[in-house]
């Protein structure tokens, strides 16, 4: 028991170095990776509810999906992970000279992301198509300061 114990621990410290020794690089590709599976899932949604009789199943995973990925966005951007690294990023400066901002951006994005949520579990289409409106104007309006236009 006692060497599983230790074997768990060194491993733990492995894996907390190896996480450590991330790249700026590693950084910015997880985080665009994160950001294209909330994209994904926003589409998901939205194409869910074109539909003649949408399937709340697919909505509720796809806002489960977002409300788990949007809450760790501020986490996403550590110093030393934009523009001047060389990796191609749409992340602008702003984030890191305006970080409160960011974060209070953030958080309403969490905030609508998590409403959305809600309203998706209680299967009430009306609540959801209520809930989406939020969730996009909270995406504008952080692309809007701190995203690069494509």
């Amino acid at each position: 028991m006692r060497r599983a114990t230790i074997l768990g621990l060194g491993l733990g410290c492995l894996a907390a170095t190896g996480a450590l020794a991330a790249t700026a690089g590693d950084v910015i590709k997880a985080r665009q990776a994160n950001y294209k599976q909330i994209g994904k899932a926003n589409k998901a949604i939205m194409d869910e509810l074109k539909q003649p009789a949408p399937s709340v199943a697919v909505i509720q995973a796809n806002a489960k999906t977002l409300d788990g990925l949007v809450k760790r966005i501020p986490n996403w951007f550590p110093a030393g992970t934009g523009p001047e690294t060389g990796v191609k990023t749409a992340a602008l400066p702003a984030i890191w000279q305006q970080g409160a901002e960011f974060k209070k951006d953030a958080r309403n994005m969490w905030g609508a992301a998590n409403a959305l949520d809600v309203a998706a579990r209680s299967g009430d289409l009306a609540r959801i198509r209520a809930a989406v409106p939020t969730v996009g104007a909270s995406c504008k309006a952080c692309h809007q300061t701190f995203r690069a236009k494509d």
